[in-house]
């Protein structure tokens, strides 16, 4: 029988979750969280969807569709995207990757990549394109931390700059070193068939361990992400939110021609009408975790909404992020949690939140 990635991971101590078989964790969630703090981890990301894109037009559809300065994309270059409604709100967020012969990679958030793809869809008109759903057939790593480079050179699988890509081999596979880990362009990922992901998956852990760190799972990625205050799909990077708000700015260009979208966004960044922006927030410990879209107060007024909320392995207190109104974004600032009413009090603290804040 040939081994799958799904082997790789238990003989390697992963716990794995009994719904969606992703890994939890390898024993020690809290060192795996203090490792991608301080060191570096590999994480398996394959629940990020991939769409292999060609066709003399896909580069021009995505440029009239989202925030991000697509023109003229080279082979070995990537960019994030923002693909946004007509009113200027979040579809999805695109990483997108030239690949040479090999076309585009877009690589999105987790789940089924059918809304992007109506999307895509519905403003294609005459333009001659291709995409296909390769997530079932692909692997996807991310390796992160501080020390990520040391461990991607131990692997020797080739080191690319920030939102650029290398094509390298493993055990006769061919894969893709991307220079983002699925959620910022600080990390990398490997993306490669599905044949070539136990052994990959190993070589990537032993890279790690070279470097100071070790194989994380979803309990440590989910606390590193809530941390840092990365935003994500599903979460902070929803339709309730403009790209602006969800701190996507790296992803906007505003000397670019028209996108769907364009003219709402532009003028919230000419006017300074960007109202609302992502805090981190800090509950009392052992609070139980609110849940994702719960109402936040000040002083009896409705000021947004929790988007993520985790207690970190080894932490008391819950941690979140929210989408709040820019007047309470000072650090210090107390929110009510659920209601008017509420008892539970969650203190606006500075991002990236530490043990200390």
């Amino acid at each position: 029988m040939t081994p799958t990635l799904r082997d790789a991971l238990l003989q390697g101590g992963a716990t794995l979750d009994g719904t969606t078989g992703r890994a939890l964790h390898f024993g020690e969630p809290a060192r795996e969280l203090a490792a991608a703090r301080t060191a570096c981890v590999v994480v398996d990301r394959s629940d990020l969807f991939r769409l292999a894109g060609t066709g003399p037009d896909l580069l021009d559809l995505l440029q009239r569709l989202g925030t991000g300065d697509l023109q003229g994309l080279e082979r070995g270059h990537g960019r994030p995207t923002v693909l946004t409604s007509p009113k200027g709100r979040i579809v999805h967020r695109l990483l997108v990757h030239h690949l040479g012969e090999a076309g585009l990679l877009l690589v999105g958030g987790p789940g089924a990549p059918d809304r992007v793809l109506e999307h895509l869809r519905r403003y294609t008109f005459a333009e001659r394109t291709e995409l296909v759903d390769r997530s079932a057939e692909t692997c996807h790593f991310a390796v992160f931390g501080p020390r990520a480079s040391e461990a991607l050179d131990a692997t020797e699988l080739g080191r690319p700059g920030r939102w650029s890509s290398v094509h390298a081999s493993h055990d006769g596979h061919g894969l893709h070193v991307l220079g983002e880990d699925g959620l910022t362009g600080d990390g990398f990922a490997i993306v490669s068939e599905i044949g070539a992901g136990p052994s990959l998956w190993r070589a990537l852990v032993i890279g790690v361990a070279h470097a100071g760190g070790c194989a994380a799972g979803d309990l440590a990625l989910e606390s590193w992400r809530v941390l840092c205050g990365v935003p994500a799909a599903g979460h902070e990077l929803t339709e309730d939110a403009n790209p602006l708000e969800a701190g996507l700015g790296e992803a906007v260009s505003f000397s670019k021609g028209c996108y769907v979208g364009q003219e709402v966004v532009a003028r919230l960044n000419t006017y300074d009408k960007v109202s609302r922006g992502i805090v981190g927030l800090r509950l009392p410990p052992f609070t139980l975790l609110p849940a994702p879209g719960t109402p936040l107060y000040f002083e009896g007024h409705a000021v947004g909404r929790l988007t993520s909320a985790v207690t970190p392995p080894g932490w008391s207190a819950p941690v979140a992020l929210a989408i709040v109104k820019r007047r309470v974004i000072e650090p210090g600032a107390e929110l009510i949690v659920g209601s008017r009413a509420g008892s539970v009090v969650a203190r606006v603290v500075p991002l990236p939140i530490d043990d200390r804040s």
